[in-house]
């Protein structure tokens, strides 16, 4: 158990957040008296496809345990140190408080303090207490800080759908959420560009899919300026590639870079029009086996270092000075001299 954050008296601290200073109270509070809260974006692509938009805390709950694999790893970190190393930000409401950050951890410890009845350590939860006149600027600027640049890990979807809120309905510009996160804003374009495409696009069909969060990556490296460009020249769009995504077409985020190469091959850019992305990959592995094959993608890239292997290093391996060197070419050439032998054959 973290027991200096544990058995800590209350205290006021100033922090500086969004630029302000503001007196914030660390204390102890007991978990019956915070709630979930509604707007936490880890929930965020459940309470969009719900058809009423306010939830119960019974419902917020449920949501988040939607998450299982996540939620199972910090509740057995939490129940095997008896308590979290951060603690949870609240703001006062009423005689309540609501949470801006750290609703899964305020969950866990409500089932294990179900579970160990007789522990204290559940009972209440660290908490950084926000003024009850906090604005809604710093309470996203804290959900901000701690995902986007903080220690915990939101799926990249969930991160790019705050991005948006805040661009998009909240009124930040891109110079605000550059100076707030991690992120340039050539990425936080890309991210919002992806998220809204996946979003309207892909997700509207392919949704029910139980890795279709996982393909956002797929999404934003469709951003490249070069592929949308190239996408556009043959009249394709974004639909096209959805489908190519949601049928397994396309397996892998690095694969979506395949798309360039496709376009500089005439045949092959032929096929993708004709039969889709497969269909083109096929095409143009008779002329860059590398491009279906990770044997010959490998064998490319050994081409192209030796072809640019400096002179001190070549001159280093004939003349003795790296015997580890000399072994692996030596057996690099005695399987490659196989197979030559045999298509000679």
């Amino acid at each position: 158990m973290n027991k200096n954050i544990q058995k800590n008296k209350e205290y006021l601290h100033n922090v500086a957040i969004a630029g302000n200073h503001i007196e914030v109270l660390r204390d102890n509070v007991d978990i019956n008296l915070i709630d979930l809260d509604p707007e936490n974006p880890r929930i965020g692509y459940w309470t969009d496809n719900q058809i009423k938009k306010e939830f119960t805390q019974d419902e917020i709950a449920f949501a988040l345990r939607e998450k299982s694999d996540d939620v199972n790893r910090l509740k057995l970190n939490i129940e095997v140190h008896e308590g979290i190393m951060n603690p949870i930000w609240v703001y006062r409401k009423g005689k309540r408080f609501s949470v801006i950050d750290g609703n899964t951890r305020l969950e866990i410890f409500k089932d294990l303090d179900k579970k160990y009845l007789q522990k204290e350590c559940y009972k209440k939860i660290p908490c950084e207490i926000l003024p009850k006149n906090t604005d809604d600027r710093t309470k996203n600027f804290i959900r901000l800080l701690q995902h986007l640049r903080g220690v915990n890990d939101w799926e990249v979807y969930e991160r790019a759908r705050m991005l948006y809120i805040l661009w998009e309905k909240k009124g930040y510009t891109e110079e605000d959420l550059q100076s707030q996160t991690d992120l340039n804003r050539s990425q936080i374009k890309k991210w919002i560009e992806a998220y809204k495409n996946m979003t309207n696009q892909f997700l509207s069909k392919y949704g029910t899919q139980s890795d279709a969060l996982s393909k956002f990556s797929y999404f934003v490296e469709y951003e490249n300026p070069k592929i949308k460009q190239g996408m556009d020249d043959i009249k394709l769009s974004i639909k096209d590639f959805c489908g190519w995504v949601g049928t397994g077409e396309i397996r892998r985020a690095q694969d979506v870079r395949n798309l360039r190469k496709i376009f500089e091959d005439k045949k092959a850019k032929e096929k993708l029009v004709q039969c889709g992305y497969k269909c083109a990959v096929d095409e143009l592995s008779l002329v860059k086996p590398g491009i279906s094959s990770k044997l010959f993608e490998v064998i490319e890239d050994v081409i192209y270092r030796l072809k640019g292997m400096p002179r001190f290093e070549e001159e280093e391996i004939i003349e003795g000075g790296n015997s580890q060197k000399q072994k692996l070419l030596r057996e690099l050439f005695s399987e490659v001299s196989k197979i030559v032998k045999k298509l000679k054959g």
